[in-house]
């Protein structure tokens, strides 16, 4: 998901919405890629989308209407430079859409131009386009070699009492955990940012990332843990970047930097801790069971297949594996209202007892239109790794679910394979949308309390996707019915 914080803004540009001008605005544009370190191949291909984008906005968004300003911002996010096109053109004609005859959304939805790219509807201000180029930084993959990985695989395991410290990760050993990272998994880590150590060091120092490290006698760093937060201050953290050294595994680190984090996470008033187990065995869901944690969803075909399991050949396709989403809560959350869907309202009590969260419900269905007024905030971001798009709603008008309806449709023909609708519980209407979305063969997902100022239902979608439940272990009583639930919400929802 797009944030909006950690900008720091290199240039910004007004300008009227005419054609003559595409090259002094590609010109400059260019001009910033290249000074930023972005190669030139790499910023003819961001001028090439930056020119569609803008012919697209002129011809379809203000029909040659060119008085008003098109605003086109260049940041650095991260390690990452980001083109910003903000326009306040014409609402999109929907029935145009669907009959193609509205281009806007042609390059806003592509994919393999740019490593990200984010769509906003602002309602009355407008919409906002980002596409995101990560900059140029040391692929710890390009200077090691494979063998490196096979070898490390072989070593002896260490004496189970020997001596490991756990503390937080010294900023000076990031170019050592990402040696880590290769020696223990080779090519197939499945965030590609751990490759890099500008990528992590930018995490960290924007407060995004918190990390700790497993320390051997001689201060050789055996393994890593990370908070992920969507935003600085954010009451929710992601655990995950987890690497253990092989010959440490079965010493007990993870469990040891878990706990670490979690207190620390304390110490900073996060008051609760998500992760995505796998669940091609239950081991990492029953490690984190054991530490307090509660399934609260299960995403089929999360992440792309690998050809490093037994048994798969090289011509076979392998399937998409899907995660558990375990949620750990580390302080009480503040007693609250939850609006949620009449067919979800007793698995949603469920997971909140589960968790140990007290909720006000506020029970809506599909007959139940609270969305008649006003204009919708959505966000829709790709991520090309796992092949997934999100759209996210902020807020909500009488086109949302029209809004979202035509994402879908674009996120199929792009041929992404999971799709997923983020709704906030607090908003009156989140029941009735998620009842709608239903319709379009959305069906349950997971749910993450106090996410980005909201608990968040997450709706999934699967596009041609092959699951099959004998891939997926489950780890606890609760965690098996939960997935046969879903599995059925799956069935109905694609009758």
């Amino acid at each position: 998901m797009s944030s909006l914080d950690n900008n720091t803004k290199i240039a910004s540009l007004e300008i009227l919405p005419e054609e003559r001008y595409l090259d002094a605005i590609v010109d400059v544009v260019s001009d910033l890629a290249s000074a930023n370190g972005i190669t030139k191949k790499d910023t003819k291909n961001l001028d090439k989308v930056l020119v569609e984008i803008f012919k697209n906005i002129v011809k379809y968004g203000f029909e040659e209407d060119t008085c008003k300003p098109i605003l086109i911002s260049i940041y650095k996010r991260l390690h990452s430079f980001v083109i910003a096109i903000e326009d306040k053109g014409l609402p999109f004609d929907y029935e145009n859409l669907e009959h193609g005859e509205d281009k806007r959304f042609k390059s806003y939805l592509s994919k393999g131009y740019a490593d990200q790219v984010h769509f906003y509807s602002l309602g009355n201000l407008g919409n906002r386009t980002e596409i995101v180029k990560n900059l140029p930084s040391s692929d710890i993959r390009e200077e090691m070699d494979i063998s490196e990985h096979h070898e490390h695989l072989k070593l002896e395991p260490v004496e189970s009492d020997a001596e490991v410290k756990i503390d937080i990760l010294d900023e000076n050993k990031i170019h050592e955990l990402v040696r880590l990272v290769y020696k223990c998994y080779g090519y197939t880590y499945a965030n590609e940012f751990m490759y890099y150590p500008e990528q992590i060091e930018s995490r960290l120092k924007s407060s995004l990332m918190s990390s700790c490290a497993a320390y051997d006698a001689d201060d050789n760093l055996v393994g890593h843990l990370a908070f992920i937060y969507s935003k600085p201050g954010a009451k929710v953290g992601e655990s995950g970047e987890a690497v253990v050294d092989p010959r440490y595994r079965g010493h007990g680190i993870f469990p040891k930097m878990k706990r670490f984090m979690t207190e620390h996470a304390v110490s900073q008033g996060v008051i609760g801790v998500y992760g995505e187990a796998v669940t091609i065995h239950p081991y990492s869901q029953k490690g984190s069971l054991e530490l307090g944690s509660a399934e609260t969803g299960f995403l089929l075909g999360y992440s792309p297949g690998t050809v490093s399991f037994q048994n798969i050949s090289e011509d076979e396709k392998p399937r998409r594996q899907s995660i558990a989403l375990m949620y750990t809560p580390v302080l009480k959350s503040n007693h609250t209202k939850v609006y949620v869907p009449q067919i979800y309202e007793e698995l949603v009590k469920t997971i909140y007892n589960q968790i140990g969260y007290e909720r006000e419900f506020l029970t809506e269905n599909k007959d139940s239109n609270y969305l008649k007024k006003g204009k919708g905030h959505i966000s829709v971001s790709i991520r090309s790794d796992h092949n997934q798009g999100i759209i996210s709603v902020s807020k909500y008008g009488k086109n949302t679910l029209e809004e979202i309806h035509f994402h879908l449709k674009q996120l199929c023909l792009q041929r992404i394979d999971c799709i997923y609708v983020d709704i906030p519980l607090n908003k009156k209407g989140s029941g009735y949308l998620a009842s709608k979305l239903r319709e379009l063969s959305f069906f349950y997902g997971y749910l993450i309390p106090e996410y980005s100022d909201s608990d968040v239902l997450r709706l999934q979608y699967l596009n041609n996707v092959e699951i099959s439940k004998e891939d997926i272990k489950t780890a606890s009583e609760f965690g098996e019915k939960l997935l046969d639930i879903i599995f059925d919400d799956w069935s109905q929802a694609t009758k």
